[in-house]
């Protein structure tokens, strides 16, 4: 029987390609680059790297792959580096302080992201910066193509949009800018902050510039700044247009120029901080029920600044008090001192640090309105009822006096000028300055007072009225007063604490008993009158009558060689007083409240 042949014993396809890949990762593994023969340059088999290889002609293709590869060694070499260590948490966390430091939108640069140099140091920092969208919410209409890409980037983080130009000479600039506001108005929902120049809200002819109009159409959810930038305008001053259909729920900081807000121009309820400012010359006209109507839609209210504004009288039957009990901060300004009164006097702010600027206007012939509420129309909590220091300054070269003071909460301070007709009429500060100062002392209520201080600024005139009379006035309404200074200039010599003196040594005419009981302290600095007899015998007569003074410091002319009081006629002070030294400490008081966030 025949018998078939057997067949040839040839491998399989599969078999021929397993051996082949097998073949392949053996070649791989015996080329492999390993770090031991990175770091052994002996070791290396390059063309024409020593005497032992041969060169070769590199192709261009060779020369771009070696350069690839000298990269990514370049960053195998950056991952071994310490700084690597740090997670991409931590990075972001330093790289969004580098952002905060950059973080001024009315600054040019914004949005330019100068700051983005850190991107190059190595590979894992440019993949955190670029897979951040927080990093990408700087837009500017400066760099158009910037913001675009930014605008991208940023994913569904807040943006902040700062429009830096109204008018371009350029129309293909003019496109670009309104390109981004553009491509911003259709993610509204993702606006936070939003800058831009005073002149693109009101332009000249008092109309909203067209670069932001696209916006304004849309409610804008997440606004939480609208701030402007003040530049120069013509015009006068208008009325604050409904802004973004009046949708802005998380508004919370809104400051403008030549404009006044209205009830119905933005949300209201979330607002903490409120700022808006006419121009010198045409002042916002704002009649104070308006104003009224505004901040009781302000509950949360924090900083309020309102400058070169013309208040027009409330209604006759309009009464009521608006109360702010989370305000901190209050600046007013550039209006006569009886209507910042006025306004005042209707606020409950029981804890708030308020600066004035105010023009003394007159009434009843020589007395003045000084900024305040009089001290009879102060309610039991107002915070004006618990002053502990008060400084005052004259300013006789600018015809005013500064007003610096401290209540058990917060400092205030009121800068008030005299009218040009007061000036006119009456004279400069120097012939008037002792009516001035007795206004000041009758505005306030100074019972808890606890530090005064009086300084003059000008040496080359003479002030008049600082008489004893003027001071037992002052001193009868500070009973809990500890310590009192005087600097004048060393030049002036109208001897006010020889009137100062004599009024702490004869006892009131009303009780028969000294002034200012709980008195230690006193300060003289440049007095050329002072006279250490007459102060000897004012301690001497507050020592017996109980109430002695334990301080007495003093920078005068006649003592200006001495370094040592024991050199002078000084010691014979401490027999009534215990320290009698040469080195005055200036009145200090607290910081303002920082509402910076």
């Amino acid at each position: 029987m025949a018998q078939l042949p057997l067949p040839l014993t040839t491998p399989l396809a599969s078999d021929n390609d397993a051996q082949q890949g097998k073949d392949e990762e053996d070649v791989v593994e015996s080329t492999r680059l390993s770090l031991s023969s990175l770091l052994n340059p002996k070791r290396w088999d390059l063309p024409g790297w020593d005497s032992t290889t041969a060169p070769m002609i590199p192709t261009a293709e060779t020369i771009e792959q070696l350069d690839l590869s000298i990269a990514l060694l370049s960053r195998y070499r950056n991952t071994l580096r310490p700084l690597h260590r740090l997670s991409p948490d931590v990075l972001i966390m330093i790289f969004s302080e580098l952002e905060n430091d950059h973080w001024d939108p009315f600054n040019l640069s914004f949005g330019s992201y100068s700051w983005m140099v850190v991107a190059k140091v190595c590979h894992a920092w440019r993949e955190v910066v670029l897979r951040s969208p927080i990093f990408w919410r700087q837009l500017n209409t400066k760099f158009p193509s910037a913001a675009l890409t930014a605008l991208e980037r940023s994913g569904d983080s807040g943006i902040c949009l700062a429009i830096h130009y109204d008018s371009y000479s350029d129309d293909a600039l003019k496109a670009q800018a309104l390109a981004v506001v553009e491509a911003v108005a259709k993610q509204m929902h993702r606006l936070r902050w939003l800058y831009v120049r005073s002149d693109i809200l009101k332009t000249d002819n008092d109309q909203i510039s067209y670069l932001l109009q696209p916006l304004v159409k849309h409610p804008a959810p997440m606004l939480e700044h609208l701030i402007t930038q003040k530049v120069r305008v013509t015009g006068g001053t208008v009325p604050l247009p409904t802004l973004f259909g009046g949708h802005t729920p998380q508004l919370h900081r809104l400051r403008v120029h030549y404009v006044r807000p209205q009830l119905n121009s933005v949300a209201l309820h979330k607002i903490k901080y409120l700022e808006f400012c006419g121009r010198k010359h045409t002042p916002i006209v704002m009649d104070i029920s308006a104003f009224l109507d505004i901040l009781e839609k302000c509950p949360s209210l924090k900083f309020l600044d309102v400058v070169k504004v013309s208040w027009q009288p409330a209604a006759e039957e309009d009464e009521r008090k608006v109360q702010l009990g989370n305000l901190k901060y209050l600046n007013m300004g550039r209006e006569k001192a009886s209507v910042v009164a006025d306004i005042l006097d209707r606020l409950v702010i029981p804890e708030c640090a308020f600066k004035l600027q105010v023009w003394y206007n007159r009434y009843e012939d020589n007395k003045f309105h000084i900024g305040v509420p009089a001290e009879h129309l102060l309610s039991i909590n107002h915070p004006l009822r618990n002053i502990t220091k008060m400084h005052l300054q004259f300013l006789n070269g600018y015809e005013g006096v500064l007003i610096k003071g401290q209540t058990k909460e917060m400092p205030f301070e009121i800068h008030g000028l005299l009218e040009s007709d007061t000036v006119a009429h009456l004279g400069d500060m120097d012939a008037i300055s002792g009516t001035v100062f007795q206004s000041i002392v009758r505005s306030f209520d100074l019972e808890n007072v606890e530090e005064f201080c009086m300084t003059e600024m000008r040496s080359n005139s003479r002030w008049t009225t600082f008489t004893k009379k003027v001071w037992t006035e002052l001193f009868r309404k500070m009973p809990n007063l500890k310590g009192f200074s005087m600097y004048t200039d060393p030049c002036y010599d109208e001897g006010f604490y020889r009137s100062i003196l004599a009024a702490l040594s004869a006892p009131d005419e009303r009780t028969g008993k000294l002034l200012c009981p709980e008195l230690e302290r006193l300060t003289v600095c440049g007095d050329k009158t002072w006279s250490s007899l007459q102060c000897f015998r004012m301690a001497q007569t507050r020592h017996d009558a109980g109430c002695p003074i334990k301080q007495v410091s003093m920078r005068l002319a006649h003592y200006a060689s001495f370094d040592d009081p024991e050199d002078t006629d000084l010691p014979l002070l401490r027999q009534y007083v215990e320290t009698v030294d040469l080195n005055p400490v200036e009145l200090t008081f607290p910081d303002w409240p920082d509402l910076s966030t």
